[in-house]
């Protein structure tokens, strides 16, 4: 019976993954700011993705969904599922905050903590935080 156990304990070892195998070097928590802004966003090793923008006046946007790195080159693809808030009212009343479907990134991964993002509004830097 203790031979059976032993075997049985081997055998589950041999057949999980190993702790980190073909984990992507992106999976993590990365932050930026510049001028008054920030922004938070967590790649999980699932493929969720978690963003919080943060503008000068403290007003924050989450916006959530998955992630994936698209075809051949270095390009990261954030497909937007939900965000909130999904209104903004000012002095004039509220409107409707609309969200593309996604976001493409050319990504450019410098060491293990610092991840540069670029699209057709620039670049920004993020250090890894998690």
């Amino acid at each position: 019976m203790a031979t059976a156990g032993r075997l049985a304990v081997a055998l589950m070892l041999l057949a999980a993954p190993l702790a980190g195998a073909a984990a992507n070097p992106l999976a993590g928590t990365w932050r930026a700011s510049q001028g008054g802004q920030s922004v938070e966003i967590t790649l999980s090793a699932d493929g969720a993705f978690a963003r919080r923008d943060r503008g000068p006046h403290g007003a924050d946007m989450t916006i959530t969904g998955h992630w994936t790195l698209a075809g051949s080159g270095p390009w990261l693809r954030l497909t937007i599922e939900d965000w909130a808030p999904r209104r903004a009212c000012g002095l004039i009343g509220c409107t409707d905050i609309r969200m593309p479907r996604g976001e493409t990134y050319r990504y450019i991964l410098q060491g293990e903590d610092r991840l540069l993002l670029e699209d057709t509004g620039g670049r920004t830097e993020f250090r890894r935080a998690g």
